[in-house]
C-alpha cells in the first residue's frame, strides 16, 4: 500500500510536470532511484511543487529510505545550481527551493548520524559505509554529519576506542576516505576539547594518528584549508606529544635531574659484542646531537583490534649513529645502545605512557619502568629497567621530558 501511494505521488507529479514542459525524463526506469531531471523550460513553480510532492510521499511513506531521501537531495542541488533566484523569499509557491532542500538535507544528515552511530557503538566496521558517505555527499555535508556523530557517540564509547575506529574511515589508495578521516580525527578532538576533558590515553592516540596522517603520502594532495585545520590541531597537542612524533626528533631530560639521555660517542665506552653504553649527563639541561633519538612504532594493531583501548610498542633510536636501544639483562637491565644487529622485540621494545599532569612521557617493558639509577661516576648517571613503579604516578626518576636538542 505504502509503494502504491508513492507511485501515485510520482505519477502525479509527472503529469504536472508533463503539462508544463511537454516532457519528462528519467536517468533510469528505476522507481527506488526516482532520479528525475527537471525540463529548464518549466514553470519554476511547477519545479518546485513537484519537488514537494515527491517529498511528501518520502516523508509519509519512507522516512527511512536513504537513498530515496539523498535522491531527491541530489535533484534539489542541481534545480537549485541551475535556478539560483528559487533561494529568493517571497514565493508565491510558499516555499523556496533552498527552504525544501534544507529540510531535506537535515533529515538525510540524520539517518546517516543515526546508521554511523550504531555502527561505531556495536563496534561494526565502518569502512564501507564511510566510503559511501565519502563518495556521494560533498565535504560541507561529510563534515557536518561527522562533527554529529561524534557527539552522539561521545559518552557511549571510550575516546582512546573512538579514535582508532575513526581511522577504518580511510580505505587504502582512496583520496576523499582519506579526507573523511582527517574531518572525523578534527571532530574528535576539538569536541573532546569543548567538553573540558583530559584523557591521557586519547591525547596519545590523537598524536599518534596526527603523526600518520602528517607522514602519508597522500597528504600532499589534501587542500590547503583542511591542512591549516591540520596544523592548529597539532599546535594544540601538549608538548611532549608534539615533540615525541616530531620527525625531526629529540632529545630527553629525566623530571628528577633535569639530566639528558646520550649516547657516549667513542669506542672507549663499547661493551660486550654489540653494545655501547648509554647515560645522564649530570649538567642539568643540557642537549646536543649525541641525545637526538625518535620513537618508531613497531607494532600496530589490526583493524579488528582497533575497538579497544591502544597500546603502542615502539623502538627508541639514537638518531647520531642510527643505533636503536636496548635493554641489556646482563648488566642490571641497563639502557644501551645496539651498535650491530636488529633490534629484538623483548629488549628494544617500550610501551609509551603520556603523563597528562607533568606533560611528560613514562617508558615501560612489561611491568618494569625505565628510570634513573645510580651514578658510574661524577658526571654519568645510569638508566635502568626498576621495578615497584607501575602505579598511575611513578616517580620523578622515572619520568621523561621530550625536549628539542641544541
Amino acid at each position: 500500500m505504502r509503494l502504491e501511494r508513492y507511485l501515485l505521488w510520482v505519477f502525479a507529479a509527472f503529469v504536472l510536470l508533463w503539462d508544463a514542459t511537454g516532457a519528462v525524463f528519467m536517468e533510469e526506469p528505476d522507481l527506488d532511484g526516482y532520479q528525475v531531471v527537471l525540463k529548464r523550460t518549466a514553470n519554476r513553480g511547477d519545479k518546485l511543487q513537484i519537488f514537494q510532492s515527491i517529498w511528501g510521499a518520502i516523508r509519509a511513506d519512507f522516512p527511512d529510505d536513504t537513498e530515496k531521501v539523498k535522491g531527491l537531495y541530489t535533484q534539489l542541488n542541481s534545480f537549485i545550481q541551475n535556478e539560483p533566484s528559487q533561494c529568493s523569499s517571497g514565493s508565491s509557491t510558499g516555499r523556496t527551493a533552498c527552504e525544501l532542500q534544507q529540510e531535506v538535507r537535515r533529515h538525510l544528515r540524520q539517518l546517516l548520524v543515526q546508521r554511523l552511530g550504531n555502527l561505531l557503538n556495536a563496534q561494526e566496521s565502518i569502512a564501507a559505509y564511510g566510503m559511501y558517505i565519502a563518495s556521494t555527499l560533498e565535504p560541507a555535508l561529510v563534515r557536518d554529519i561527522l562533527v554529529r556523530v561524534v557527539a552522539d557517540v561521545y559518552f557511549h564509547r571510550p575516546t582512546e576506542a573512538l579514535a582508532l575506529q575513526l581511522q577504518d574511515l580511510f580505505t587504502d589508495k582512496d583520496e576523499n576516505s582519506f579526507k573523511t578521516m582527517i574531518e572525523a580525527q578534527l571532530a574528535l578532538y576539538w569536541h573532546h576539547r569543548s567538553m573540558h576533558d583530559l584523557s591521557n590515553a586519547y591525547l596519545f592516540n590523537a598524536a599518534y594518528i596526527l603523526s600518520n596522517i602528517r607522514t602519508h603520502y597522500m597528504y600532499a594532495n589534501v587542500d590547503k584549508p583542511l591542512q591549516r585545520r591540520v596544523n592548529e590541531l597539532q599546535q594544540n597537542l601538549p608538548q611532549a606529544l608534539r615533540k615525541l612524533f616530531d620527525s625531526q626528533g629529540f632529545c630527553l631530560l629525566n623530571k628528577a635531574h633535569h639530566e639528558y639521555v646520550y649516547t657516549t660517542i667513542t669506542d672507549e665506552w663499547n661493551y660486550g659484542l654489540n653494545g655501547r653504553q648509554v647515560f645522564t649527563w649530570i649538567q642539568p639541561n643540557y642537549t646536543d646531537s649525541a641525545g637526538s633519538m625518535r620513537a618508531f612504532v613497531q607494532e600496530q594493531q589490526s583493524a579488528g583490534q582497533r575497538t579497544g583501548p591502544s597500546t603502542p610498542i615502539f623502538l627508541l633510536r639514537n638518531e647520531q649513529f642510527q643505533w636503536y636501544f636496548f635493554i641489556d639483562a646482563s648488566q642490571g637491565n641497563r639502557l644501551a645502545a645496539l651498535r650491530t644487529g636488529s633490534p629484538s622485540s623483548t629488549s628494544s621494545a617500550f610501551s609509551i605512557k603520556y603523563d597528562g599532569d607533568a606533560d611528560a612521557l613514562i617508558f615501560r617493558q612489561r611491568d618494569l619502568t625505565l628510570c634513573t639509577a645510580e651514578m658510574h661516576d661524577k658526571e654519568r648517571r645510569f638508566i635502568k629497567l626498576l621495578s615497584g613503579q607501575t602505579q598511575t604516578h611513578p616517580s620523578d626518576e622515572c619520568v621523561w621530558m621530550p625536549v628539542n636538542c641544541a
